[in-house]
């Protein structure tokens, strides 16, 4: 064999061309390292950019059993001899990649009749040749023995000496050596891995099948199960936009690609339920969390809740915030914000400033000792900040409690309950602090019976409706006129009211009546309604609304299943007809759903909050996820 210069080759040095030179002799190591060059940007073209696995149209190294301690490796690929040998390499051969590498197998061939196999005659020879060792026989197991076929693939020299094909036959002299691909199947525990035994440094490793051999010589079908990678093939660039709606480069931007696959959509779909992402536990420990409508979206893309817990012992208002940024939380901590005595019933909103304003009843509900507090400040600073008083006067208990912000106002409405019960409201001037109403301003007398208010605002105008024990009033506040205009509905049970706020002179109320969910609507000037919300009765409550960013209407709301299971569904409103979708469930979740609610994100659909009691009916915990509106 003629000398060989040592490879001069260097993937880390970054050449990636050899340049001729005039006067300059060429030498085997240029060429060589040339030619080493190509077959490393090949290689990890392979590698990184299509990766391992058998190519869509063959189905190469294919292990079949029916067998005693033995198997088939097919070659799966189309019959035929081809009219040239590349012809057959290229249509007629079974090939995986591996590591980068292209391996070819012609023909099936049993595991035992390899070449390198212990029973094969020169096998040990073959094996010194090689520089590898012989592939162990196979023999029945005592029990029960879970094993891995791979597939090993290395690269040796081949020179004249080792084929005489070299020689030139004109000049009786030899040619350049080659390089040659050589593989085989191997069995073991597992398959090779760096710093194990059976490595070999320069050999490359892939999984074909594991063999799940019982106490018995027979390797029957039923025993392997395909490890292989397949179907490999460069999809058009054109399927990502037709199939997701966005372009080729954006799309491997990380731009507007789904946080879930297609497949999990439409089986969400199929099931009766919205597409939503992982479910984020947001209080999930010892003791009763109630949520209210405290959840809102802060100016760093977090959604922020508020609720009542009772893990500390007694209630307290607490807080948590899930970074909308990181699609792969699936529980965030909470912040108590009060401590000592009870504090319960918060509502929480963002002010302009970027403090939060959490405002809260310092006793249960119905405890004459029930006052009214605020804190705010920024989310580090807020439990340690100080209370500022609402409300609370020692002849009634201030209570049921919802803050809205309106410009520059915050606005309070709550129950006083007392000799006498109303509804009443508070001004609260966010940017100076100060409280323009001197006492509550009362909306109306509440008698015995139900009693359900909530609040929310457009344009400056806060929308209400209350019930007072015997009718629905809705009502529309100017805080900076500090004015009124009511709109009394029939007489008729309305609990578990929602006000959702569309602009100046467009709001929506939803409520249970008792016998379905109901619905006022707000139009310029005038209250229309109520009209039942058809598709629903008396297994629907506790109703929550809110408008995505096309325009959509979606409401959430709990329904009681045949099964005795109360789940939250959900319901999309046309905007054309008015009409509302089927109810479908947000999510199939263990226990009961209570009290959700929601905020729309831009960019991103719906957050829905709820509470559930998987964890035992008296042990209520919070939870959350994001519902897909449009992929």
């Amino acid at each position: 064999m003629a000398t060989m210069t040592s490879s001069t080759f260097h993937p880390l040095l970054r050449y990636v061309n050899v340049r001729l030179q005039q006067g300059v002799p060429i030498v085997d190591s240029d060429v060589n390292e040339l030619d080493d060059v190509r077959k490393f940007e090949l290689r990890a073209f392979l590698k990184w950019y299509v990766g391992d696995g058998v190519p869509e149209g063959t189905n190469g190294f294919q292990i079949t059993g029916g067998l005693n301690n033995d198997f088939t490796i097919g070659a799966g690929a189309p019959t035929g001899s081809g009219s040239t040998e590349l012809d057959t390499a290229l249509a007629h051969t079974g090939r995986i990649i591996v590591d980068g590498l292209d391996v070819m197998i012609t023909t099936d061939l049993a595991f035992s009749a390899q070449p390198l196999h212990a029973s094969q005659t020169g096998s040990a020879a073959l094996a010194t040749k090689l520089g590898v060792p012989v592939v162990p026989a196979l023999t029945a197991p005592s029990t029960a023995t879970t094993l891995v076929a791979y597939l090993d693939v290395w690269e040796h020299l081949v020179t004249p000496d080792d084929d005489p094909n070299l020689i030139l036959p004109g000049l009786g002299v030899e040619s350049c050596a080659r390089t040659k691909r050589e593989w085989v199947v191997r069995v073991g525990a597992a398959v090779p891995v760096s710093g194990s035994p059976d490595f070999l440094a320069g050999h490359s490793y892939a999984a074909l099948a594991v063999l799940n051999r019982p106490a018995a010589a027979l390797i029957a079908p039923s025993n392997i199960v395909d490890k292989r990678q397949r179907r490999l093939l460069l999809p058009p660039a054109h399927l990502i936009e037709d199939t997701v709606g966005v372009g080729p480069v954006d799309y491997r931007g990380g731009v507007n690609r789904p946080l879930i696959s297609l497949r999990t959509a439409i089986n969400a779909l199929l099931a009766g339920q919205l597409p939503t992402t992982g479910e984020v536990a947001v209080a999930n420990g010892v003791g009763t969390d109630l949520l209210g409508k405290a959840v809102f979206l802060d100016n760093a893309n977090g959604l922020v809740i508020v609720w009542q817990s009772s893990q500390s012992g007694t209630s307290q208002a607490v807080l948590a915030r899930i970074d909308l940024t990181n699609p792969s939380l699936t529980s965030v901590p909470m912040t108590p914000l009060t401590s000592s005595g009870v504090h319960a019933a918060p509502s929480a909103l963002m002010l302009p400033n970027g403090d939060y304003l959490v405002a809260y009843q310092t006793a249960a509900s119905e405890d004459p000792n029930s006052d009214l507090k605020l804190k705010r400040g920024p989310l580090a600073s807020l439990a340690g900040a100080g209370e500022v008083t609402i409300a609370a006067n020692p002849n009634f208990a201030e209570q049921r409690m919802q803050a809205v912000l309106a410009g520059d106002f915050v606005v309070f409405v709550f129950d006083q309950s007392g000799s006498t019960d109303k509804w009443v409201y508070l001004r609260y001037k966010h940017t100076d602090n100060s409280f323009p109403d001197t006492t509550p301003v009362q909306l109306s007398a509440v008698t015995n019976g139900s009693r359900a208010m909530h609040a929310a605002s457009a344009g400056g105008l806060v929308f209400l409706a209350y019930h007072d024990g015997t009718k629905l009033t809705a009502a529309l506040l100017n805080p900076v006129t500090n004015t009124v205009s009511s709109s009394p509905q029939p007489n008729g049970q309305a609990t578990e009211i929602h006000v959702l706020a569309l602009s100046a002179t467009s709001a929506m109320v939803f409520y249970n009546s008792g016998s379905g969910l109901s619905l006022l609507t707000f139009s310029g000037s005038t209250w229309t309604g109520p009209v039942a919300i058809s598709g629903t009765d008396a297994n629907d409550s506790q109703p929550t609304a809110v408008q995505d960013t096309d325009g959509t209407i979606w409401l959430l709301s709990t329904r009681r299943f045949p099964d005795s299971i109360t789940h939250v569904v959900v319901r999309r409103r046309n905007a054309a007809s008015g009409d509302w979708t089927a109810p479908q469930r947000l999510a199939q979740t263990q226990g009961n759903d209570v009290f959700p609610a929601a905020v729309t994100v831009p960019g991103q659909g719906i957050w829905a909050v709820w509470g559930n009691d998987r964890n035992g009916s008296t042990n209520s915990d919070l939870f959350a996820r994001r519902v897909i509106t449009a992929i």
